[in-house]
């Protein structure tokens, strides 16, 4: 029989770790605005055209940090949860799981993840981040591992594009045009032998709840490659995020509406390595770290993939 002195101690533990263990929750954030479905073939939208979720086994992540779940060869992630003071779960960008992981968990489907944090398509086109890492090299390095993966239990997510700032287009001029061609150029590569990928997802959130011509010319362009891509036998699906920021970010209907308390950072700090101005309502923030969503944002970004996969079918 448990000794009432102990009984008393372990309740004191467990009343130490409410905190902890709510941020695992979602905490009442929710998506409050329904994706707009459309078709391949006009203005980019999301579209779903031939990608089966039923029976996958297997998704494979190419990204930048809001893909990246702390490990960038494929195999098994850290854990992701808070660790002392760290603002990083498991080395994510974020308080706990990415939209990948949540995405997997929902399908039954291991995640092979080689997103890399502040990784582009191409970094040859944007010389002011140079010793960033991109989509050829985590596509290489894929590749090179020569995995066996069942092409029509397999997806393969491709996600870039939130780091290309203002700064890289008055360093470098704009080469958005190219990176659309490379995003589509890789996928190709990926569909050809031995891997044969055959159902490909494309995600773009560029911008982060604003626009430009520029910005939206490369979501056309890459809208226009997946058509091509459908075109060649492959399944092929696009989700655009600006929907969802636009929502949160504006108006109408605006973050409350979404179970947020505020659309900004609970930590104030990008670079910062501890919890040290904390929000305190650290599950009800949109942005975990700063232009970082929280892990309910991602959680949230995972059902409105679910929703354009599930009915967004042409």
């Amino acid at each position: 029989m448990l000794h009432w002195t102990a009984l008393l101690a372990l309740l004191s533990v467990v009343r130490a770790l409410p905190e902890r263990i709510a941020r695992q929750t979602n905490d009442g954030v929710h998506l409050a605005i329904t994706p707009t479905c459309g078709k391949l073939g006009g203005t980019f939208v999301n579209a779903n055209a031939g990608v089966v979720t039923a029976g996958m086994k297997t998704l494979v992540s190419f990204g930048d940090s809001y893909t990246s779940g702390g490990r960038s060869d494929g195999g098994p992630l850290p854990a992701a949860v808070l660790v002392g003071t760290s603002p990083r779960a498991g080395g994510r960008v974020t308080d706990g799981p990415v939209w990948a992981e949540d995405l997997a968990s929902d399908l039954g489907a291991t995640i092979m993840d080689y997103a890399v944090s502040g990784a582009v398509i191409n970094v040859t086109l944007w010389p002011s981040e140079a010793g960033q890492t991109d989509f050829l090299h985590e596509a290489a390095l894929f590749l090179s591992q020569n995995n066996n993966l069942n092409p029509a239990t397999t997806l393969y997510a491709v996600f870039f594009g939130i780091k290309l700032k203002a700064q890289a287009f008055i360093a470098d001029g704009n080469h958005l045009p190219q990176a659309a061609a490379e995003l589509i150029t890789q996928i190709q590569q990926l569909a050809a032998a031995p891997t044969r990928a055959k159902n490909i997802l494309v995600l773009d959130d560029y911008g982060r709840g604003t626009h430009s011509a520029t910005g939206d010319a490369f979501k056309q362009d890459v809208f226009n490659g997946l058509s091509t891509l459908r075109a060649q036998g492959l399944n092929v699906a696009f989700v655009d995020f600006a929907p969802l920021w636009d929502a949160v970010l504006g108006t109408s209907p605006g973050f409350a509406a979404f179970g947020y308390d505020t659309s900004g950072a609970c930590i104030p700090n990008l670079a910062q390595t501890n919890l040290t101005g904390e929000c305190s309502t650290p599950l009800n923030s949109f942005y975990w770290l700063p232009g970082h969503p929280s892990k309910e944002t991602h959680r949230i970004m995972a059902n409105y993939v679910e929703f354009v996969l599930a009915n967004c079918t042409a």
